[in-house]
Formats: structure tokens, C-alpha cells, sequence
């Protein structure tokens, strides 16, 4: 794969173990074609074995197994094919009952030749060490040590206690996510109230409704996923609404939602407005506590609001 594809990755984190699979192809791919340029029946699944043996003269299976990390059943099958090769041979341990792998004289004359071989390949490996942003070895000492303290199992079982903060960002509005605009609305209006006509004059049209008008809609984004959305009506005169903050039920207490308010906050100040307010229902208290920790505060209802259920009318106020 080229540098350039590389560049186009989407598993990150999630697809370590396919990333460290493709490293593992193409160092093998090449050492293989070393071996078979070289006239020499061997294979790269072999080499664990063999190496262990060549420097450690006899091992157990499981001795093996420990050394390598490598399942037994992956030991035991490449150990049955060097037996079938003349590679290795077995003998009995002090234990009756345990195997110990030794190299062949065939294996001993063998490893005479692909010593040259693993001298090139190390001193090739080195390079691209030396070559390399990170040295690759150290990280994955560091990896395996951590993984060993704790699994992925383990840990993924404790983050099902805890809700995992997404990384979010604010995006203004594109066509593409009109239709979670209206879906995250929809839902989160039917869950308490009636969707009302003016909900569906901004949720079906809100470029001619809002953004037409001056207004403004932002996307809260995770991982190309809408989790959030919210509105900034201009009713002319420097005057801003905050309207149609929703996010997934999903996403809730993971801090979108204050990300969409400090948006259109930020967006009012920008725009120099002089009135910034919005209105609410007295049932949805955790946006009430949002919206005056944002420094909005209760102020009367205004006569003409369009929704039957706005009963709660706030105004912002910059701290002073």
C-alpha cells in the first residue's frame, strides 16, 4: 500500500489489530521471497520454532508456546510440519509424559544457511527503525505490557459502566444533514408534546425559514454521526432566538448539547446582536439547567410566541 493510501485510513483505533495484520503481510510477503530465491523450503510460520530452537537447543512445547505467545494449537501444528520436513524431531522429557522439540541434523544444516538470510533481515528491519517517526518496537512493548495488565475485554466491560465522551465537532449546515435536522427535532418534540405548525414551517424548509431569513444551523458531528442540532434565528432588528436544540437520547450528558449552546452563543456575539432569547417548556429542567448555565435567565412570556407549549421564556445575559 502506498503512502498515499495510508493517508486515507478509516479504522484508526478500532483496527489496530488489522493495521499490525498488514504490517505482518508485508514484512512476510518479502521474507518469503527471500527464502524461496534462495532455493530453501522454508516458511515464515516456521521461523518461531526454528529461531527458538537454534538458540535455545531443546524446548517443550509449551516452552514454546510461552516463548513465542503464539497459540498452542499454531505450536503444535508447526512443530508437526518441521516433523514431517526432517526439520525437528521429538524426544522423550524426565517427564514420561512430555515432548521435547530438538532440531534434526537436516534442521542444524538448514539454519547454517538461513542464518545469512536473518542477519540481512535484521539489519533491514533496523533501518526502517532508524527510518521511522517511532520506533515500533517500544510502542508495542509498551502495548503488550498494558494490554497484559489489563485486556480489551476487561476494559471494554468497565467503559459499559461509563458513558465514553465522543470527540464532537460543530458544523454549520449542509443539505446532506437536513434529515437528521428534522428526525433528532421530530423526536425529541413527539417524546414530550404535539409537533405544532411552526415546528413543521422550520423542520421542512429551513433554508427558506431560517437560514433564508438571516438565521443560522449547526450540526454537532461525531465521527461523521449528527448527535446534535440547534438553531439561530434572526427576527431582525440584531434580535437572535435559540431554537431547535436537540440531541440523540444517546448522546445525552456527554456535553453536545453545551457545545451547541456555546456555538450559537459564540455566534451571536460575533454577529454583534443585541437581544439573544429563546423559550421552553417547564418539563425539560436539564435544558433549563443548560440554558442558565449558559447565562440565560427567566424573564415573562412573551404575548405572540407561536408554540402552545412554551411556557418558559429566558434571556440572555452577559455576565458583567
Amino acid at each position: 500500500m502506498s503512502r498515499d493510501k495510508m493517508t486515507q485510513e478509516i479504522f484508526f483505533d478500532l483496527g489496530i489489530g488489522t493495521r499490525l495484520k498488514r504490517v505482518y503481510e508485508l514484512l512476510s510477503t518479502d521474507m518469503e521471497k527471500v527464502y524461496q530465491e534462495a532455493g530453501l523450503d522454508f516458511r515464515v510460520r516456521h521461523f518461531p520454532v526454528v529461531f527458538a530452537l537454534h538458540n535455545l537447543k531443546e524446548l517443550s512445547i509449551a516452552e514454546l508456546q510461552n516463548m513465542s505467545a503464539l497459540t498452542q494449537s499454531a505450536i503444535s501444528q508447526t512443530v508437526k510440519q518441521l516433523i514431517d520436513m526432517d526439520i525437528v524431531a521429538l524426544k522423550v522429557g524426565e517427564d514420561a509424559r512430555s515432548r521435547i522439540v530438538h532440531l534434526t541434523k537436516e534442521g542444524e544444516v538448514l539454519v547454517e544457511r538461513l542464518l545469512p538470510l536473518w542477519r540481512l533481515a535484521k539489519k533491514a528491519i533496523q533501518d526502517i527503525r532508524t527510518e521511522s517517526d517511532h520506533d515500533l518496537m517500544a510502542a508495542l512493548e509498551d502495548f503488550e505490557e498494558c494490554l497484559h495488565q489489563k485486556g480489551l475485554y476487561q476494559r471494554i466491560e468497565e467503559s459499559k459502566k461509563h458513558k465514553i465522551i465522543p470527540d464532537v465537532d460543530i458544523v454549520p449546515f449542509h443539505v446532506k444533514y437536513r434529515q437528521d435536522w428534522y428526525d433528532i427535532n421530530k423526536q425529541w418534540i413527539e417524546t414530550y408534546f404535539e409537533l405544532e405548525e411552526p415546528d413543521l414551517v422550520n423542520l421542512n424548509q429551513p433554508e427558506k425559514n431560517i437560514l433564508a431569513e438571516g438565521g443560522e444551523i449547526y450540526f454537532a458531528l461525531s465521527e461523521g454521526r449528527v448527535l446534535g442540532v440547534v438553531a439561530l434565528k434572526h427576527h431582525g432588528d440584531n434580535i437572535f432566538e435559540v431554537s431547535k436544540m436537540g440531541v440523540r437520547p444517546e448522546a445525552r450528558g456527554l456535553g453536545v448539547g453545551q457545545k451547541l449552546m456555546d456555538t450559537v452563543v459564540d455566534r451571536f456575539h460575533a454577529r454583534g446582536g443585541a437581544k439573544l432569547f429563546l423559550e421552553t417548556n417547564h418539563q425539560l429542567a436539564p435544558a433549563i439547567a443548560l440554558y442558565e448555565k449558559s447565562g440565560f435567565v427567566h424573564a415573562p412570556s412573551r404575548p405572540d410566541t407561536p408554540y402552545v407549549r412554551a411556557d418558559v421564556y429566558m434571556e440572555y445575559r452577559v455576565a458583567k
